[in-house]
C-alpha cells in the first residue's frame, strides 16, 4: 500500500497533516513501513506516526538535521528527552471533514504583505520568529481581517501546513471576528487541501472555536517537541 493509503485506514483524522503534507508535496516520505510512517520538510521538520509502541526506533533514523517533532503518541516526554528533544506543545488536530463553505458573515480581509511582518511579530503570542513570520507573508498565505481599514487580526498557513498564528487584537475581540476570518479561510482554501489546525491542549477558547467552524477533534494527539 501507498503511505497516504495505510494512513488513511490507519486513522484519517488523526494523520490528517502528514497525508496533506505527502498529497501537496510539502513533505516527503523519509520512512514507510507497518510499523510506522515518517515525514520530512526541509530536513528540519519531521512528523511520525508510530503504530506501535514504541517510537524509538523512527527517533533514532531521524537525521540531525531534524529540530522540531511532531509525534502522534502522548506521555513520550521522558522517552524524547533522552534524544535532546523536550516538550514544546502537547497539542490536539482539529480537521475541517465538510464539503461545504462555513457560514461567515461579509468582511474586509485582504492578504498581508512583508510591510505587516513587526505588527505580527509583537501580537502574536506562541512565539517570536520574524523571520518565519517573513517567510510565510511572502509565501502569500496570511490573511489579515480590518474593521474601519485598520488592521484587526491576522491568520496564516504554517510552513507544514496546518492552519495557525491566529490573533485578533485585543480591542477587537469579542465581536465574532476570528470565526469570520477563520471560517474565510478555510472557504478559500478548502477545495484545494485538507484544512485542519493544532490546538494546544488547554485552549478551551481555541478548541470551541473550531468545534464551532465545525471541525472535527481527532482521536490521537499531536504532540510537539524541539531540541534543547
Amino acid at each position: 500500500m501507498e503511505p497516504v493509503d495505510i494512513l488513511k485506514k490507519r486513522d484519517l483524522l488523526s494523520y490528517t497533516d502528514m497525508i496533506d503534507q505527502i498529497e501537496r508535496g510539502i513533505g516527503r516520505v523519509f520512512y514507510c513501513g507497518m510499523d510506522g510512517i515518517v515525514t520530512i520538510i526541509d530536513d528540519y521538520y519531521a512528523c511520525i506516526a508510530p503504530f506501535d509502541s514504541d517510537v524509538r526506533p523512527f527517533v533514532e533514523l531521524l537525521p540531525k538535521s531534524v529540530e522540531l517533532v511532531t509525534v502522534h503518541r502522548e506521555n513520550l516526554r521522558g522517552m524524547m528527552r533522552e534524544y535532546g528533544y523536550r516538550m514544546s506543545n502537547p497539542c490536539s488536530t482539529y480537521v475541517y471533514v465538510k464539503d461545504e463553505d462555513v457560514p461567515v458573515r461579509e468582511q474586509d480581509i485582504r492578504v498581508l504583505d512583508a510591510s505587516y511582518a513587526e505588527v505580527m511579530d509583537s501580537h502574536y503570542h506562541l512565539f517570536s520568529d520574524i523571520d518565519y513570520i517573513k517567510e510565510r507573508l511572502e509565501s502569500g498565505v496570511v490573511r489579515g481581517i480590518f474593521v474601519d481599514g485598520e488592521l484587526a487580526g491576522f491568520m496564516a498557513e504554517h510552513s507544514e501546513g496546518a492552519m495557525g498564528m491566529l490573533e485578533i487584537f485585543p480591542e477587537y475581540q469579542r465581536r465574532g471576528l476570528a470565526y469570520d476570518l477563520e471560517g474565510a479561510y478555510i472557504n478559500e482554501h478548502r477545495k484545494h487541501h485538507r484544512m485542519y489546525c493544532n490546538v494546544v491542549n488547554g485552549n478551551d477558547a481555541s478548541e470551541r472555536l473550531q468545534q464551532k467552524l465545525g471541525l472535527v477533534k481527532a482521536g490521537i494527539c499531536s504532540d510537539w517537541y524541539s531540541l534543547y
